[in-house]
């Protein structure tokens, strides 16, 4: 556990404040690109004499003006000469170096935006004994999830154990392999599993799972090692426990042999989290080095979606080979498990519909073969259509039906610009809405995803780019708006798979999908569709 402890004081300057001394022109151009435009279509009265400064000021994109050079500029152009003092003596920079610094220290950049209100905090664990908490037998399996793993431990326990655990997103593929750790841990008196995941939020969600199931059920004191990011723990002395490590750490880690050899020697254990990423030539010989010091290490990959691709069986059956073909999945004799545990209120059941746009952007014949000899759609696509203002307006308004029937709605946005456009326009619009991207400091992500969670009766909307489609927990959230173009099943399974928990798994019982349909780009249907892809890869017969 960890708490925030503020280290600034009250916001120097209320960013309406600063849109009260603004003229129309300057005000435009502070806001994402087209924010001002689209506002003014969907809500005109809001950008009105009397109401318009506070509008702005909740459409206003702190993270965009702290790191765009040229609105960082109009921004500080505003403040007061009464508020300029006191902004020098928070940054410590004196205010033309501030309006002339191309990019900004971390520690400038949160002055800056402690000044203007936003998350400035920091995290510190708390001691030993405020972190343990009492776990309940409510952390207990499902009956599915107890026969899925049964079986799974099957395959693992055999000369060169391997198998794949296909669980569809939102049944709790987290949990029930942390049971499998445990049990494995609890059957030896020394043991070191290595979990291995990309993202920031999966690899949280599996530390926190393991602290908690091992609370539980655990037999002794071991460790729980976070090894990803800027935490630098000193792994080469773990020898009980379980590393939560990120790829990308773990193979510049790797670069060493034999630090790798020396690891792939204590380890007990190895589990791939999405392990459709697990033959990836930058990450396959990591692996595979991990697992093969020891021909009776166990390994475990785990996937809503056991493939890579949609269309690329070669590829699709390179994940199969990695694990001999064994995967373990639910068996509800014969019937398709999505239905079945959408009956059993284990997952909602789901509204699908499409919003069918035709783009402004014309693709070029250069544009089609990109997109055709790519896995996914290419960035440089997708972020103009981010920049599409019918695309935009369509999602706003959509978003505002939306709004009338759920009060968690998540938004997944082709591009970190069009995040911040679409969360500026929500809350101009009225919404109580945030974005979080790649780009947005951790502390100001925990903060907007805790008041998405946060229990109340107000419409909260989430925008995100790249960084909610897979770990990310909101049991509460019952929409979704998927305007991320993609090609990719594994991805639109991940962001479908955001809101599906059932009322049994505690979500809610019905929920709301909608899918943008760019009419030039490929697009997905029923999620139960999905999860039965790629049977034929697997199938032993």
């Amino acid at each position: 556990m960890s708490r925030l402890i503020s280290n600034m004081d009250s916001p120097g300057l209320h960013p309406s404040q600063i849109f009260d001394r603004l003229n129309d022109a300057d005000a435009e151009n502070l806001l994402p690109d087209g924010a001002f435009r689209l506002i003014t279509l969907v809500s005109p009265e809001r950008i009105r004499e009397s109401r318009r400064s506070v509008t702005l000021g909740k459409a206003f994109s702190l993270d965009l003006a702290v790191e765009d050079h040229t609105r960082r500029k109009l921004l500080l152009d505003a403040i007061p000469k009464c508020k300029i003092e006191e902004l020098e003596s928070r940054a410590n920079v004196p205010f033309d170096r501030l309006r002339e610094m191309s990019s900004l220290s971390p520690a400038v950049r949160r002055a800056l935006v402690g000044f203007f209100g936003g998350a400035t905090s920091v995290e510190r664990a708390d001691t030993l004994e405020n972190s343990n908490i009492t776990v309940t037998p409510s952390r207990s399996l499902f009956p599915h999830q107890k026969c899925a793993a049964a079986a799974t431990e099957r395959f693992l326990y055999r000369e060169n154990g391997r198998a794949m655990l296909h669980l569809p997103t939102g049944v709790g593929k987290t949990r029930t392999a942390m049971s499998i750790v445990a049990t494995h841990l609890r059957a030896r008196e020394k043991g070191l599993v290595i979990w291995l995941a990309a993202t920031r939020e999966l690899l949280e969600q599996a530390a926190v799972e393991f602290e908690l199931v091992w609370q539980a059920v655990g037999d002794r004191q071991v460790e729980c090692v976070r090894f990803w990011s800027d935490y630098k723990p000193p792994i080469d002395r773990v020898t009980d426990g379980v590393v939560i490590a990120g790829l990308a750490k773990l193979h510049a880690y790797g670069k060493q042999r034999r630090r790798l050899w020396d690891l792939g020697d204590r380890t007990s254990m190895v589990i791939f989290d999405e392990a459709h990423q697990a033959v990836a030539t930058t990450y396959k010989d990591t692996v595979e080095t991990l697992v093969t010091r020891n021909p009776r290490t166990p390994f475990l990959g785990l996937s809503a979606t056991p493939g890579r691709t949609w269309a690329e069986p070669e590829t699709d059956a390179a994940v199969a080979d990695l694990f001999f073909g064994n995967k373990v999945t639910i068996d509800f004799d014969g019937e398709n498990p999505i239905k079945r545990l959408t009956d059993d209120k284990y997952l909602a059941n789901v509204d699908f519909s499409l919003l069918n746009v035709e783009p402004g952007l014309k693709l070029s014949d250069a544009d089609r073969v990109a997109i055709s000899n790519t896995l996914d759609v290419p960035e440089m696509i997708a972020t103009l259509l981010g920049e599409d203002e019918q695309r935009n307006l369509r999602i706003v308004q959509r978003l505002i039906e939306l709004a009338d029937k759920h009060t968690r709605i998540l938004v997944f946005a082709p591009s970190v610009s069009n995040a911040l456009l679409l969360a500026s326009i929500c809350r101009g619009i009225g919404l109580h809405a945030d974005a979080v991207t790649g780009m947005t400091d951790v502390n100001d992500r925990k903060r907007a995803i805790q008041r998405f969670k946060k229990v109340d009766h107000r419409i909260r909307v989430l925008v995100n780019f790249g960084v909610l489609t897979a770990g990310f927990d909101a049991p509460a959230a019952s929409a979704a708006l998927i305007a991320r173009p993609t090609k990719s099943l594994v991805l639109y399974s991940q962001m479908v798979g955001r809101v599906i928990r059932g009322p049994r798994a505690g979500g809610t019982e019905n929920c709301e999908i909608v899918t943008v349909v760019d009419t030039t780009l490929p697009s997905f249907g029923d999620v139960a569709d999905a999860f039965m892809n790629w049977e034929d890869v697997w199938s032993t017969d």
